[in-house]
């Protein structure tokens, strides 16, 4: 009868490692869709950039914010960066706290954190990238910053 036990707790071990193997394997192949490209901290908020399949995805890592607008930018994708720090400008006369720039292989994207929100803002298409280490010139982050307050404020 002992040996039954046995033999019973044996399988059922082996039963539970099959299953977590199953899930460990899963989840290793999710990861290799989403390739973390790009990370950034914003205001103590930290932002990973993923490219998924075509899609070019943010993740933010703050419960403080509302998110809106949409990823248009295509993989893979970075955050425009100078001497290794993301480059971010604010104009607070608009009241725009930050404006960082992601590029993508189809144009680059302004993000704009305003208060309680974060919006991804205009898309542009590019056929000269910026380098994603010197960064642009700062008259890009204010475009994008100031589209984003006339077309909220018409």
């Amino acid at each position: 009868m002992k040996k039954i036990g046995y033999v019973m707790i044996i399988y059922i071990l082996a039963l539970a490692c099959s299953k977590e193997s199953k899930k460990i394997s899963s989840t290793k192949s999710d990861e290799n869709k989403n390739t973390i490209t790009d990370t950034a901290l914003v205001n103590n908020i930290l932002l990973k950039l993923i490219d998924s399949a075509d899609a070019g995805v943010l993740r933010i890592y703050s419960d403080q914010y509302k998110i809106s607008g949409k990823i248009k930018i295509k993989p893979p994708c970075y955050f425009l960066k100078r001497e290794g720090k993301i480059l971010s400008f604010s104009y607070p006369d608009i009241g725009v706290d930050e404006t960082i720039i992601m590029q993508g292989n189809n144009g680059v994207q302004g993000i704009i954190f305003k208060k309680d929100s974060i919006i991804y803002e205009d898309y542009f298409p590019t056929t000269s990238p910026y380098n994603i280490k010197e960064g642009a010139d700062e008259i890009v982050y204010q475009d994008f910053a100031h589209r984003f307050y006339k077309n909220k404020y018409k």
